[in-house]
C-alpha cells in the first residue's frame, strides 16, 4: 500500500509538471503579467510546498522569455569605443616623448607586442622590400603614463613598419618512421616570412593621454 501511495504521488506530480508545461506554452506569446497571475492561481490550488516552488520557478522562466531583448545596435555602438586607463595624476600632462610606447597589433592572424625599432618576423606578405607598411589593426596602445584598450581596436591608431627583407625561416625537420616496416622518411620545411621593422606607433584617440 505504501508503494502504491508513492506511485500515485509520482503520477500526480508528473501530471502537474505536464500541466505547468502546457500553461507555459500557452502563455509564451502573451505578456509576463498574465502568465504570472494564472500560474499563481494554479499554485494556490495545490497544497504541496514543492508544487508551489515549481510553479514559482515556471513563472520566472516565463517572465524571462517575455522580457524585451536588448537592441543589438546599442551593443555595437558601445563596442566601437576604447577604454582609457591612466597610470598617473590626471592633472599631469602627457609626456612629449613617444619612445616608450608599446602596442599590440594583429597581423596575418597573429598578435604581436611591439615597441619602436622592433623587428617582426611575420608570415609572408605581398609587399615590396623598402616600402612602408601601415598596420591599422591595433588592439592596445600603452606607455608608462596610460593604456588605451581597443574594443576590439583602438580608433585611428596605426603602426608604421618598414619592409626589410623577404626570406625563409630556419629549417624544421619532419621525420616519420613506421617501426618494423623498414620505412623512414625525413623531410625539411622552411616557411616564407617577411621581416618588418617598427618605425612609428600612432596612438590615435589615445594620443591625448599617452
Amino acid at each position: 500500500s505504501h508503494r502504491g501511495g508513492e506511485r500515485g504521488a509520482s503520477l500526480s506530480f508528473i501530471q502537474f509538471a505536464h500541466a505547468v508545461a502546457a500553461r507555459l506554452t500557452s502563455h509564451c506569446c502573451s505578456n509576463a503579467r498574465t502568465a504570472q497571475l494564472s500560474l499563481d492561481d494554479f499554485a494556490r490550488e495545490a497544497p504541496s510546498s514543492m508544487i508551489a516552488a515549481l510553479s514559482r520557478t515556471a513563472v520566472r522562466a516565463a517572465a524571462q522569455r517575455c522580457a524585451p531583448a536588448v537592441p543589438r545596435t546599442q551593443l555595437r555602438a558601445s563596442s566601437t569605443a576604447a577604454t582609457k586607463v591612466l597610470h598617473r595624476d590626471p592633472e599631469t600632462p602627457a609626456p612629449a616623448s613617444t619612445g616608450d610606447r608599446f602596442a599590440i597589433v594583429r597581423l596575418g592572424g597573429t598578435q604581436y607586442k611591439i615597441t619602436k625599432d622592433d623587428v617582426i618576423v611575420a608570415e609572408k606578405l605581398d609587399v615590396q622590400v623598402g616600402t612602408d607598411l601601415i598596420i591599422d589593426e591595433v588592439l592596445l596602445v600603452g606607455s608608462e603614463a596610460a593604456t588605451v584598450v581597443g574594443r576590439p581596436t583602438v580608433p585611428n591608431a596605426t603602426v608604421t613598419c618598414a619592409v626589410e627583407e623577404q626570406t625563409r625561416d630556419a629549417k624544421v625537420v619532419v621525420f616519420k618512421k613506421r617501426r618494423r616496416q623498414n620505412s623512414r622518411r625525413r623531410n625539411g620545411h622552411r616557411r616564407h616570412v617577411t621581416l618588418l621593422r617598427v618605425t612609428d606607433i600612432n596612438a590615435g584617440e589615445g594620443s591625448d593621454i599617452i
